[in-house]
């Protein structure tokens, strides 16, 4: 269709791609000489008379639309059999071609994705209208760093449903779990979508992935994501994700607001507080959950391809708020740790805490006279403080806290071998017992490169699906991942 003309204003000039019901051309307006994005419905099988009906829908939705973070729509029509969308054409790559190009994006930049996508979708809810397919291909990153949503395809105007019973529209990665159900899509369906593409975007896969979409819906129901195994994310960007995957959608937040006091740094994260590990999630007999019901209201899904290979998560949901509160934790006390390691080096270590207190040894003195008193020597003399505290002064010496959280992360990951596929595990541990060696000693850059060998290896082993981390062993690595200096922070990052 190279050079075809439509409504006589329109140039067809280069196929851009194909998707679902529609193809989409780099195009010449000759009237306003400029060039824009045609997307030109194909034709199909069966009754096209719905799918025509839902691209003007299209059209309309979007016109309704304008905001910077949201494509703009500049005009609809048809030509013969065929109606066409004329569009702001982006030049730049929509996520899913980023990530399959350029790799998983930077944690900063996924930062920035989210708050330029909440404002996008907020604006859409205020207009009454609901996307309903957000997913990486309909979020599209300008050469300028701007971020557009696109494709309002299937989107719907609030309160007026339009597909019939029985016809989930949506991908099944990105679904939410009331759609799933069968209910009507809501702003809250979008958010959860948002936070699956967030999701993909740290860890490189969708958050519920299975060998066929039964499954992957199942998953939404009631499997928590896997924890994000990642030392560049924030805590604020992960606890994000981990709330807008929420699966009751009153628990989601509802607005770049909202999303903007998720993605603050929290005033806690300043200060020294006792370190404290989480506590190790455990099944109780006889437990189940009400999620596991029965899907309903889904007869087919539109534009799904199923994906390969299963991510089995535990089916209790971890506590959102303890993971937060003990990472929390946990990162103040280590960033207290390494304030005070110098002062640690260099004097006793009842100093180190800023309150005096010296170890309980055995000293006679002298009985009082009316002379100048003189202390008598013990008979056993007293030994200098060594500068490395022992394990019992753990709670005054952040540094051998760290070590002792180094530790504790190794025994945890070696526990998960068991079960597993992968050696991974094993030699990962060996290294974070190695690493908590070195950092006993002293010797934070052999500790450091231990560390993140121990890392790399587990997010390895995870994008094969041949391991996945438990929500205890996420935190540690993101916690003291923060304390250590990370070798590939010259750019060359192993992610």
């Amino acid at each position: 269709m190279n050079g075809e003309v439509l409504a006589g204003r329109y140039r067809l000039l280069t196929l851009l791609g194909r998707g679902g019901a529609g193809e989409v051309w780099k195009a010449e307006d000759t009237v306003l000489a400029r060039q824009v994005a045609v997307k030109l419905l194909r034709r199909l099988e069966g009754d096209p008379m719905d799918a025509a009906e839902r691209f003007r829908a299209e059209a309309q939705a979007a016109a309704r639309l304008t905001h910077p973070n949201v494509v703009a729509t500049y005009d609809v029509g048809t030509e013969g059999e065929h109606v066409f969308l004329v569009m702001e054409l982006v030049s730049g790559p929509d996520l899913a071609q980023l990530m399959r190009t350029a790799g998983l994006p930077s944690g900063e930049l996924v930062a920035d994705i989210a708050t330029q996508g909440a404002r996008g979708l907020d604006a859409a809810h205020a207009a009454g209208i609901v996307h309903r397919d957000v997913k990486p291909a309909n979020l599209m990153l300008a050469a300028d760093g701007t971020l557009k949503i696109t494709d309002f395809g299937i989107a719907k105007r609030a309160g007026n449903e339009t597909t019939g019973l029985g016809v989930l529209l949506g991908t099944a990665s990105y679904v939410s779990p009331e759609q799933v159900r069968g209910k009507s899509a809501t702003p809250a369906s979008d958010w959860y979508s948002f936070g699956c593409v967030l999701y993909e975007l740290l860890s490189g896969t969708p958050p519920f992935t299975g060998e066929t979409v039964d499954v992957v819906m199942r998953q939404h129901l009631e499997t928590p994501p896997p924890p994000i195994l990642r030392s560049d994310v924030p805590v604020e960007l992960a606890g994000l994700v981990t709330h807008l995957l929420a699966k009751d959608s009153a628990d989601r937040p509802s607005s770049a607001a909202q999303v903007a006091a998720l993605l603050t740094p929290s005033p806690a994260h300043n200060a020294t507080q006792v370190l404290s590990l989480p506590a190790p999630a455990t099944d109780e007999p006889g437990e189940h959950t009400d999620a596991a019901e029965d899907v309903v209201g889904v007869g087919h899904w539109e534009d799904e391809a199923a994906e390969t290979g299963t991510h089995r998560a535990p089916r209790r949901a971890f506590p959102l708020a303890k993971v937060g509160v003990a990472a929390a934790v946990v990162l103040a006390a280590i960033t207290g740790g390494l304030l005070l390691r110098e002062s640690v080096t260099n004097e006793p270590p009842a100093q180190a805490g800023g309150t005096p207190s010296a170890p309980v040894q055995k000293v006679s003195v002298a009985p009082k006279t009316t002379s100048k008193p003189t202390p008598t020597p013990s008979k056993t003399p007293s030994k200098k403080p060594k500068p490395t505290p022992t394990p019992k002064e753990t709670h005054q010496n952040p540094q051998a806290a760290l070590v002792q959280s180094m530790r504790t992360l190794a025994a945890q990951v070696r526990a998960t071998q068991q079960g597993s596929r992968s050696k991974a595990p094993r030699e990962a541990a060996h290294d974070l017992d190695r690493a908590a060696e070195a950092l006993d000693h002293g010797d934070t850059e052999s500790a450091a490169e231990h560390f993140y060998d121990a890392r790399k290896r587990l997010f390895d082993a995870q994008q094969q699906h041949r391991w996945r981390a438990t929500p205890q062993i996420a935190t540690l690595f993101a916690t003291i991942g923060r304390a250590l200096p990370n070798p590939n922070s010259d750019g060359s990052s192993d992610e």
